[in-house]
């Protein structure tokens, strides 16, 4: 099976979600649109080649709604940085945030970046 290299899928592949059909591979041949035995090997290595192409980043996954924009740049991930405080300050936090018109975690990464400069 060819590795794709190109965006995913390729123009002569739809993708479509069949939850009606069951396909027994060793009573059947079933070929895809340029002729080529599907075995289960071939949806393997299709499988593999989905994985790589989203690890690489030729391929968006749709997680049914939109994401954050990244902080790190385009099409990055931004990493995270998680912590716990007590109610109180959490409150608190929440209370600044929607008097300055943002969320807890822009207050949170404003603070956090004034500390480190203080340093």
């Amino acid at each position: 099976m060819t590795e794709h290299q190109a965006a995913w899928p390729p123009e002569d592949i739809e993708l479509a979600l069949d939850h009606d059909s069951d396909i027994d591979s060793d009573s059947e041949e079933i070929h895809d649109a340029k002729g080529n035995l599907i075995t289960d090997e071939y949806v393997r290595d299709a499988i593999s080649d989905v994985h790589r192409a989203i690890d690489e980043g030729r391929v968006s996954v749709p997680t049914g709604r939109p994401g954050r924009p990244s902080l790190t740049g385009e099409s990055k991930h931004s990493p995270r940085v998680s912590f716990r405080v007590p109610e109180e300050l959490r409150e608190r936090a929440k209370a600044r945030a929607e008097q300055e018109g943002k969320s807890v975690s822009a207050l949170a990464r404003e603070a956090f970046e004034q500390f480190l400069r203080a340093g």
